[in-house]
Order: structure tokens, then C-alpha cells, then sequence
């Protein structure tokens, strides 16, 4: 009996401490480990949603001065702060631009004003006509017309409209959403409390980078062809192990490996740093040559020996059982690494734990200036003026 008892207390300790690293878990951290229903999500274009997506978990840019303002006085981030805040980014010159300023206040319509706020931003699209658009249309939102796009610059947002929601602490939390998942999305922040001590993050300045030429690297190769210098084979996989990378304008890291090689098993840790450090640049994909049975048996062994699965890896895994790339490199021995620009040119090659993060860095530096980063920088409304 004393036995049982000691066990039911137990049980009851490690569920009140359960409970209390629930209640303790920071608003932040809780945020971090959710990741947006895709259903929620609108079909928009790959540049548009990596733009957008670069601004989650940021505060807003601040209203511009020079916005021209209907149905309200200027607006400012700061005194919305305790309100869920909806921006919704139309055109008067498209009809789904139209429809989607005309529709949004019914989203709101079931929601106290000390909860949310909408605010409808006219991008720099049709600004020419939009005077004659609200005339004949009696919207009561507060409407602002961004002429020069700086805002809509600042949102992330382009030619196709898209809502932005930002919590009551002032952080931007979702967006790009279809109008089911703006109202499942608006309900979830709505409940949640409000924390007056809270600061959101300001997103960090885009970088400006002068032209830089790519470094060159003299040491001996081993184990392939030295390929440096040249056009890559084209890129070839069987099948995709984990998720497809977007290597658009990135540096692509192709690791070519495989689960019975310990050198290459132990270069895992290194090569996350790596893909952890520079996420936003490349796309570093392991590349097996095993068929996918001996893949996942050579994968069970080294979970039952060494803890390591899917999860373990931080990049992108493939299978190339017919060994294509390997055969075009000529590849005899593995680990090997190439490091390739975005434009396809072999810019390093070597033993993955040979690839330093300053090495790589010299190379995304210079790839960010072949794909003219310093220009794209300043936002897509402005180029659009430069021409």
C-alpha cells in the first residue's frame, strides 16, 4: 500500500509540474513551435510569400507620413497596441482588389472595435482612380492610400491583395491568408491576452552589399573531378527524403553522403551549424546514392546506435540511387561536398567539415551581389518607380 500511494503522488507531482511549465512557456516560445495550417494559407505566388513570411514575428512598419487618409485621422501602431490589428491591401483597379476591400469589414463585423481594427492600405496600383471608387462606394473603414508603395514596401506586400494580421502585443503573426483562414486566425488572436510589458521585434535593416567577386580556392581535390569554376550538373534527385528546398537566388550546398559511411555520419552536426547560420541564403541538400530500402535500413541502424532520424537533420535529404550527379562529378569517395552560386557555377568542393562558415559566407556575399541584392533591397515599389 505505502508503494501505491508513493506512485499516485508521483503522478500527481509530475502533472502539477507538467502544468506549470505550460502556464510558465513564454507567449514567444509557445508562437515558435506553431506553424500555420497550410489551408489557411492563400494561393500566392513563391516571391510574394517568401516576402511576407520574411515578416512574421516582427513589429509592422510604422504608418508612412506621406499615406493619404479616408474616414480617419493618421494612424499609429503604438496606440492600437492591446487591439488585434487586420490590414488588408486592395486595388481599385482590379476586381479582386475591389471585392476584397468591399468584403473585408464583414470578417470584423461579429468583433468588439476594443478587439480589432481594420485598416484597408491601397497599394500604388490604379491610385489614379481610386477617388472615384470611394465616391460611389460608402466604406466607413479606415482607408489609406500608399501612392508610393513605401508602406506596402515595408508590409512585403505587392500587386496582389493580402491581409497581415498583427497581435495585441504588436507583432506580426499571419499572413497571406484566404478569408476562412483570416477568420480562424483573427478568433485565435482575439483570445489571447494582451501583455502591456511586451516589445515587439523591430526586423532588421536589409543588408546592402557592393559588388563582390566570388573568392578563389587553389587546394588539391580529392576523391572527384575538380569541377570548380564550372557549370554544375544539372540538379537530379529520385525522390525527395524530407521537404523540397526553394533555391531560387540561394547558394545551393550539395552534400553527397550516405547512412554505412561514418565520416559522412559524422560531418551531420557540422553541416546543421551551417544550414541553422545561413537559412536564409542556401539550401543545403544531403544527397544518398542508396536505394530506398537500404536508405531506411542503413537510417533504423543509426537511430538504434546513435539517436539519429529524419529529424536529426536541420537541411533537405534526397535519394539518387541511379547516381547520376555522383557519375557526373565523378565521385569516388565519400563525403563530398560542391557549393554552388545561383547561377549554377561550382564555387567550392571539398570535405563538408573543410566548409567553413567563413568560407560560405564569402561565397553568399558574393552570390548576393550577382543576384544584385543591394537593388531588390530597397523593395519591389520602388524599382517599380525606377522605371
Amino acid at each position: 500500500m505505502p508503494k501505491r500511494i508513493n506512485l499516485q503522488l508521483a503522478t500527481v507531482i509530475c502533472l502539477i509540474a507538467l502544468v506549470a511549465t505550460k502556464a510558465t512557456t513564454s507567449p514567444d516560445t509557445q508562437e515558435e513551435s506553431k506553424k500555420v495550417n497550410p489551408r489557411w494559407l492563400d494561393r500566392i505566388n513563391k516571391e510574394d510569400r517568401r516576402n511576407l513570411e520574411q515578416r512574421i514575428g516582427f513589429a509592422p512598419p510604422e504608418f508612412a507620413g506621406n499615406l493619404k487618409w479616408y474616414n480617419h485621422e493618421p494612424m499609429d501602431f503604438s496606440k492600437l497596441r492591446g487591439k488585434v490589428v487586420v490590414i488588408q491591401t486592395w486595388t481599385s483597379k482590379t476586381a479582386a482588389g475591389r471585392n476584397w476591400v468591399m468584403r473585408a469589414p464583414r470578417l470584423i463585423e461579429d468583433y468588439n472595435p476594443d478587439d480589432v481594427v481594420l485598416v484597408a492600405i491601397h497599394t500604388p496600383q490604379g491610385t489614379a482612380t481610386v477617388d472615384k471608387f470611394l465616391e460611389r462606394r460608402e466604406l466607413e473603414i479606415p482607408i489609406a492610400i500608399d501612392a508610393d508603395g513605401s508602406f506596402c514596401d515595408g508590409l512585403g506586400a505587392y500587386k496582389r491583395p493580402v491581409n497581415i494580421l498583427i497581435d495585441r502585443n504588436g507583432t506580426t503573426r499571419y499572413n497571406g491568408l484566404t478569408r476562412k483562414g483570416l477568420k480562424l486566425a483573427l478568433a485565435e488572436l482575439v483570445a489571447e491576452e494582451h501583455d502591456p510589458l511586451a516589445k515587439p521585434k523591430s526586423r532588421p535593416a536589409p543588408q546592402v552589399f557592393a559588388n563582390t567577386d566570388f573568392p578563389s580556392f587553389t587546394g588539391k581535390v580529392s576523391s572527384a573531378k575538380d569541377i570548380r569554376g564550372q557549370r554544375a550538373p544539372d540538379m537530379y534527385v529520385s525522390h525527395w527524403l524530407n521537404s523540397k528546398p526553394d533555391t531560387a537566388g540561394k547558394v545551393v550546398v550539395i552534400d553527397f553522403w550516405a547512412t554505412w559511411c561514418p565520416p559522412c555520419v559524422a560531418s551531420i552536426p557540422h553541416t546543421n551549424e551551417l544550414a541553422d547560420q545561413f537559412r536564409d541564403d542556401v539550401a543545403i541538400i544531403g544527397i544518398s546514392a542508396e536505394t530506398d530500402s537500404k536508405f531506411q535500413t542503413g537510417l533504423n541502424k543509426l537511430y538504434a546506435s546513435k539517436g539519429i532520424n529524419l529529424d536529426t537533420f536541420r537541411y533537405h535529404l534526397a535519394l539518387d540511387s541511379s547516381r547520376t550527379m555522383t557519375k557526373a562529378i565523378g565521385i569516388r569517395g565519400i563525403p563530398h561536398v560542391i557549393v554552388v552560386s545561383s547561377d549554377w557555377i561550382v564555387r567550392w568542393q571539398g570535405h563538408p567539415k573543410s566548409l567553413s562558415a567563413n568560407t560560405l559566407g564569402q561565397i553568399v556575399a558574393a552570390n548576393r551581389s550577382l543576384n544584385g541584392s543591394s537593388a531588390k533591397s530597397k523593395g519591389r515599389w520602388a524599382n517599380e518607380r525606377k522605371k
